[in-house]
């Protein structure tokens, strides 16, 4: 028996009650199966979308084109979908047209992977029509049926086995992999978002190194602007925090990208949010700039970038073996700064502009100037940072700018 919420367990018991079958399907059912957390719960039913909108308090019509009626019980929602069968695909996405079939295994049928065409009921068990419990055991990746039937239909389900591979650690079998390689092109007929979106997964995954799979069946031509320039083992990436944008910072690096509008081009061709693209264009920025070897120019660089970006940038650097002992010794000059609570930011001095003017400087651009050049005498000498001392500099900056 395998532990499903009691809601789920209702719904179920709900449409049953009316002569309809229903059935937990697909991730659910595969991650409980694993020992997983489960994130969300699917129902497929015999039901129309018409009887589980009328047999349900609160629904909403989710994708009644293709048979999906939300059912939210106690502020949970249920995705529950009609057994259905998929017609012609044209844009190699979706179905153009679906068919509403009493059969539980057609519905099956139809399905990505072996792994997420599983069912689950609380009375009967398991329904597994197409062995996905042998391919969990195995740990393997595996059409329903036909490879490059599955992807012809949805070129995404490419993308997708890549980032299963990633999320679960499994390998894709290889006359699944073999029909990637040879319907890679096919990729191009997928939204930009959708293929980030997938991208995500597998840089987020516990398995990120999948992304060579990328470059070995061949997808990467066709989903970057830009020709990469080399193809490197991504092992490197398992050892970083599994923070999406340290990830993607450091796979750029690892494609050896550092023309940042190279890299520009590319975060724009996916669609990323302005947040995504902007860290990791600071951080191939950092990286492909030497290391501080002092404690000014260190502090410098601190006060453009920021503490977090170039602590990633020196993280990124450990997992790629990189510049190794010189990354080691600014950590400990950071560490250092730190704990001698030294200035590395503008806010952080002694005295403030408004300081400034309550002893007769005019506001304006040379005032701008002086506390530019009162934060960077504190940058290389930290014991300045006090206010009448700073003021009493002022002043003598102010005296040669007169002279």
């Amino acid at each position: 028996m395998l532990a499903i919420p009691k809601e789920a367990e209702e719904i179920i018991s709900q449409l049953e009650s009316y002569g309809y079958e229903a059935y937990l399907v697909g991730g659910c059912v595969r991650d409980l199966l694993m020992g997983l957390t489960a994130k969300d719960f699917d129902i497929c039913t015999s039901a129309l979308p018409e009887d589980v909108i009328r047999l349900f308090t609160k629904t909403y019509k989710t994708g009644l084109k293709h048979g999906t009626v939300t059912v939210i019980k106690n502020g949970i929602p249920f995705d529950v979908s009609t057994f259905r069968i998929d017609m012609k695909y044209t844009d190699h996405r979706r179905p153009d047209k679906v068919l509403f079939t009493p059969s539980l295994t057609e519905d099956l049928k139809r399905r990505d992977f072996t792994i997420n065409a599983i069912c689950y009921h609380p009375k009967k068990g398991i329904i597994d029509p197409f062995n996905g419990i042998k391919d969990i055991t195995g740990r393997l990746i595996r059409t329903v049926g036909n490879p490059e039937e599955r992807f012809g239909e949805d070129a995404l389900r490419m993308l997708r086995a890549v980032r299963f591979k990633a999320s679960l650690g499994f390998e894709i079998e290889p006359a699944t992999k073999n029909a990637v390689c040879r319907m890679a092109g096919t990729i191009c007929h997928i939204s930009r978002e959708r293929i980030l979106y997938e991208l995500n997964g597998i840089l987020s995954g516990i398995s990120p190194e999948a992304f060579e799979v990328l470059f070995d069946t061949g997808i990467i031509n066709y989903i970057f602007p830009v020709p990469v320039p080399l193809k490197y083992t991504f092992k490197p990436l398992k050892s970083l925090p599994g923070k999406l944008s340290l990830r993607w910072a450091a796979a750029v690096r690892l494609m050896g990208f550092t023309d940042t509008n190279e890299v520009k081009e590319i975060c724009n061709y996916l669609k990323m949010s302005k947040k995504l693209k902007d860290y990791i264009l600071n951080v191939t920025d950092i990286l492909k700039k030497p290391l501080p070897e002092n404690k000014f120019v260190l502090k410098k660089a601190l006060s453009d970038t920021g503490i977090a970006l170039f602590s990633d940038s020196l993280e990124i650097l450990r997992a790629l073996g990189s510049d190794t002992n010189k990354a080691k010794a600014v950590k400990m000059m950071i560490n250092d700064i730190y704990s001698n609570n030294e200035c590395v930011s503008r806010s952080a001095l002694a005295v403030k502009g408004r300081d400034l003017i309550e002893k007769g400087f005019v506001p304006g651009k040379q005032l701008g100037e002086i506390i530019e050049l009162l934060f960077l005498c504190v940058l290389q000498i930290p014991e300045l940072n006090h206010k009448d001392t700073l003021i009493e500099i002022a002043e003598n900056i102010q005296k040669a700018f007169s002279a």
